[in-house]
C-alpha cells in the first residue's frame, strides 16, 4: 500500500469510533452458518470478507446433532454427524464479484458424540438427554398426527446443493450480495434439494484508533421454493443477519466471536427444533500466514435454540486473503 494511502487510512480510523475495515487487514468474520440438517434446504448465505477478493476457499463444517422432542400430535428426533466440505471459487472485475460454491456432504452416526457430551461437562452446558440414547446412531424421524413425515438412518457421502453468487462493492463502503441456490442435493433426504435466492448488505468495520477490534455485520432476506420432505411446513421467506467481533492478539492472530440469527424455516408446529428462530454462536481463531493465506478454526455452539445443531467444529482455509495482501 502506498506510503499516502496508508495515512489517510489512518487518519480515518483515529477520526471515526466505527469506521470501515482497516486497509492493512481483512476485518474478523467466521463463514460459517446453520449446518441442521433442517436448515439444508434454505439459501441462507455464508458470511465473508465485507470486501471480497478473489481466489479459492475451502470451508468445512463438521456437525453433531441431537434433538428429541414431543409436542401435542408431534414427535422428532434428529440424531447424527455431517461433514460438510465447500469448495469455493471467486472471480473480481473492479467492484464485481462471481463466484460458485459446490459442497459436498458426508452423513452417518459419527464418532463426537462421548466427545461433546464431555465438552458440555466442562463448560455446565446442557446434554439435552443425548447422554440417554446410544451413541454415534444416525436417525431422523418425524412423526405428526399418526404419519410418519419421514425416517431416515442411512448414510451416505453426496454432493450438495450448487450455489452461485455475485457481490457489488463499494455501496457506503460495503457490499450488495445475492445467491442463487440450486436444488442439486436430495431433496426427499434432509441433503438440500432446496431452489432459492438470497439478497443481503454486508459491512465491516473496526474500533479504537488502533483498529485491533473489528468485524463485519450483515442483514437481508431468502426466499425459497417449498419442495420435498415438509414442504407445506417450509416458509418461504425468511429473513437473516450476523455479527461479528474480534480482536487482533498480534499481527497474524485474532479471537472472535460471531452470532448468526434467522427467522423459523418452518411454521405450523409445537416442536422448536422446527417452530423456533436459528441462532448460532461461533467463537474462535483466525491466522494469516506470511503468504497472506486465512486460516479460521472455530467452535459453534446452540445454548439456547434447538433449531440450530448444539455442536459444530468449523474449519476454513482462504487463499482470497493472500491475493488481498500480495495488493498492498
Amino acid at each position: 500500500m502506498r506510503p499516502y494511502t496508508r495515512r489517510l487510512a489512518a487518519a480515518a480510523t483515529v477520526c471515526c469510533a466505527l469506521t470501515g475495515a482497516a486497509e492493512a487487514r481483512e476485518a474478523f468474520v467466521f463463514s460459517a452458518f446453520n449446518q441442521a440438517a433442517l436448515a439444508r434446504h434454505a439459501p441462507l448465505p455464508m458470511p465473508g470478507a465485507a470486501q471480497p477478493q478473489a481466489g479459492l476457499k475451502f470451508v468445512l463444517d463438521w456437525t453433531n446433532e441431537y434433538v428429541l422432542q414431543q409436542a401435542p400430535g408431534e414427535t422428532i428426533r434428529l440424531d447424527g454427524e455431517a461433514a460438510r466440505l465447500s469448495y469455493q471459487q471467486h472471480w473480481r472485475w473492479d467492484d464485481i464479484m462471481l463466484g460458485v460454491e459446490l459442497p459436498v456432504l458426508m452423513v452417518g452416526g459419527g464418532v463426537l458424540d462421548s466427545g461433546i457430551e464431555t465438552w458440555h461437562d466442562w463448560f455446565g452446558l446442557p446434554n439435552g438427554g443425548r447422554e440417554q440414547m446410544a451413541r454415534d446412531e444416525y436417525r431422523y424421524i418425524y412423526e405428526r398426527n399418526g404419519e410418519t413425515m419421514f425416517d431416515l438412518d442411512e448414510g451416505d457421502s453426496v454432493f450438495g446443493d450448487l450455489r452461485l453468487d455475485a457481490a457489488h462493492c463499494g455501496i457506503a463502503g460495503g457490499c450488495a450480495k445475492a445467491l442463487l441456490q440450486l436444488p442439486t442435493g436430495e431433496k426427499d433426504r434432509l441433503l438440500g434439494g432446496g431452489l432459492g435466492a438470497s439478497a443481503w448488505y454486508e459491512h465491516a468495520y473496526a474500533l479504537g484508533g488502533d483498529a485491533r477490534w473489528s468485524g463485519v455485520f450483515g442483514a437481508g432476506v431468502s426466499a425459497l421454493q417449498a419442495d420435498g420432505l415438509l414442504e407445506d411446513m417450509k416458509e418461504t421467506v425468511v429473513p437473516f443477519g450476523w455479527l461479528s467481533l474480534g480482536y487482533a492478539l498480534t499481527d497474524a492472530l485474532d479471537a472472535g466471536v460471531q452470532f448468526y440469527w434467522h427467522a423459523p424455516l418452518y411454521d405450523d408446529s409445537g416442536l422448536a427444533a422446527l417452530a423456533d428462530p436459528g441462532g448460532q454462536l461461533v467463537f474462535g481463531f483466525a491466522y494469516r500466514s506470511a503468504a497472506g493465506t486465512q486460516w479460521r478454526l472455530g467452535i459453534q455452539e446452540d445454548p439456547i435454540i434447538d433449531a440450530s445443531p448444539d455442536f459444530v467444529i468449523h474449519l476454513s482455509i482462504d487463499w482470497a486473503a493472500g491475493a488481498q495482501s500480495d495488493a498492498q
